[in-house]
């Protein structure tokens, strides 16, 4: 660690007898009791942070802790914090003054922001640029995309009713391949792969658990996310929680002020920037991060209190080899409205059903954008997240498998809020699906390369989750709509539609009646396992659900093209009901 010759003169710091110094002697500086260390200025701190070499600065922001003197021997330290004074004295390190944590994290915007900020920003797309999504399409992917037009326009104009046709029979055989694959989930009888939590005899055995809470504009349910923070059981001295600020943000900054956060509570400030995104947020936030596992929780969330034990058992019974294990979202408020009701459902078929049986098939997990766990040298290889792509977690998990990582899920559960709003559920859905968009286009750059590193089952996920996903919000409502029409309002002209017309318009109804069958069933069993009986009503007017995805599709598509990197911010805290998810202590 140290740099030779080069070093902070401690008289130019301020460091004499009148500063308090006076009577330390080399020896009995490791032996010095932290409270009465004296506090290094917001200037000097700045002094020492600028001369930091690489690997200096990764000791100070993760466990800042970093050099007053390189020389001459002993180098000797500054601390910030009982965690940061533990971990030096852990190591042998001498400190011999300590910073406030306010005056650190402010020296550091000072001294390092700019950088930290163009590498959360910019570093995955600059490092391997295959993929970032900051560009929509590569050349190749712009010209058969502009090839496909012309040639669908050109068709439409000289035979429509060929093209038309055409589409019918490619849709609807994609369509019936994407139940095939929901349909293995629902007949299979997979649970989370790791269960169970570790007792805690020796706190000192676990690992630091950092812990990533991003928030913009969440006031409303602030307090009630530092109470589930607080209901985690491990040990706080391993507990390394990062509240992550924007800058900008002014209501939220005063209102994390307002709580006296305990000792292994820090709140990161992200300063201004484009784009303004989670995973942004999240990469500056990592620079920070002193754990070897991380999670995200989102503001509203609220996890069972053993998730982090879970976690931890599941990455300590697996090899290095397990990158990230996925726990279930489900809501406090599934039965507040119709709406609630149907995001119920399709979250309890997704996290319950269809990701477990991924995992144990060995394919990659469109991970969720919270409470998934991380082995953290397994993230940083991996690049961080994608600061572009607006759904990175999806994104995450399929680099993940490309990279040759495992992914598992975990049998916990985060309680969430359903989105109980019609026009604040359009914007989320928007942006998720405006991200599966961006994902497919990322991963679909260079085929020969993602066969060789998913297989044609790992082709076959990735089409069905993010192309599957959108072509289906956005074309299936109109498609089944025309089938019904033609089949049973035009029913008695279909002798004369052809037989390539007829098999497609019976295709396309086939496809409807065999999903939404199919739909129904995977509801119910995702019902059961969470103890909910009866909505039936709730589960028969699915395909009203689905035109409101057909809504949110087309604004995805809208945005893709004049806003590709917007974020559109989901409200939490709006809920009208009461009931609280209970928490164990």
């Amino acid at each position: 660690m140290g740099r030779g010759g080069t070093g902070v003169v401690l008289a130019d710091l301020g460091f004499d007898s009148a500063s308090g110094m006076a009577g330390y002697a080399p020896g009995t500086i490791a032996d010095t009791p932290r409270h009465v260390l004296p506090q290094l200025s917001l200037h000097d701190t700045m002094v020492c942070l600028k001369r930091l070499a690489p690997d200096e600065l990764d000791l100070a922001l993760r466990r800042k802790v970093f050099p007053l003197v390189w020389s001459p021997e002993p180098e000797l330290f500054v601390c910030s914090g009982e965690s940061a004074f533990a971990f030096a004295v852990k190591q042998g390190l001498r400190c011999i003054a300590q910073v406030e944590r306010e005056t650190f994290h402010e020296a550091v915007r000072r001294t390092h922001a700019e950088e930290l900020l163009a590498e959360a920003t910019d570093g995955l797309r600059l490092a391997r640029p295959e993929f970032s999504a900051y560009r929509r399409f590569t050349g190749p992917q712009a010209a058969v995309g502009v090839l496909l037009t012309v040639m669908l326009a050109a068709g439409l104009l000289l035979s429509p009713s060929l093209v038309i046709t055409v589409c019918g029979w490619v849709l609807g055989l994609f369509f019936l391949s994407l139940i095939g694959f929901r349909a293995l989930a629902l007949f299979s009888n997979v649970s989370p792969e790791y269960s169970g939590e570790r007792p805690i005899p020796d706190a000192q055995s676990l690992p630091v658990y950092t812990v990533l809470v991003p928030l913009f504009r969440e006031t409303a349910v602030l307090e009630k996310l530092i109470s589930a923070l607080a209901c985690l059981r491990y040990p706080n001295e391993k507990l390394d929680i990062k509240l992550i600020l924007e800058e900008d943000d002014w209501h939220m900054r005063r209102a994390v002020a307002s709580f006296d956060l305990p000792g292994h509570f820090d709140v990161i400030v992200v300063p201004c920037g484009h784009p303004q995104t989670k995973p942004r947020a999240l990469n500056f936030a990592l620079h920070f991060a002193k754990g070897e596992l991380l999670t995200i929780y989102d503001a509203e969330d609220v996890p069972d209190p053993d998730q982090l034990l879970v976690a931890e058992n599941a990455f300590a019974k697996a090899g290095p080899a397990l990158a990230c294990v996925q726990a279930s979202l489900t809501f406090h408020n599934p039965n507040e409205n119709w709406l609630t009701r149907q995001f119920a459902i399709e979250y309890g078929v997704l996290f319950d059903l269809l990701l477990p049986e991924l995992a144990n098939e060995g394919l990659p997990l469109p991970l969720g954008g919270t409470s998934n766990h991380f082995r953290v040298a397994a993230l940083r290889d991996a690049g961080g997240w994608d600061a572009w792509n607006v759904t990175e977690d999806a994104d995450l998990g399929l680099r993940f498998s490309r990279m040759g990582y495992e992914t598992g899920t975990i049998d916990s559960r985060t309680y969430e809020e359903a989105n109980c709003r019609l026009r604040n559920w359009i914007k989320q859905r928007a942006r998720w699906l405006k991200g599966f968009l961006h994902t497919w286009l990322v991963h679909m750059r260079d085929l020969p390369r993602l066969r060789a590193e998913l297989g044609l089952s790992g082709m076959w996920a990735l089409q069905a989750y993010t192309a599957g996903v959108f072509v289906s919000a956005l074309l299936y409502p109109p498609l089944t709509l025309a089938a019904i029409w033609q089949v049973f309002v035009n029913g008695s002209s279909l002798p004369g539609l052809g037989i390539e017309r007829q098999l497609a318009a019976s295709l396309c109804l086939a496809v409807f009646l065999t999903g939404y069958g199919l739909a129904i069933a995977a509801g119910r069993r995702a019902l059961r396992r969470q103890g909910i009986e009866g909505w039936w009503l709730t589960l028969l007017t699915m395909p009203a659900y689905w035109m409101l995805m057909f809504v949110a599709a087309w604004l995805a598509l809208w945005q893709f093209v004049t806003q590709p990197h917007h974020w559109n911010k989901t409200e939490h805290g709006i809920s009208s009901m009461t009931r609280r998810t209970t928490l164990h202590n």
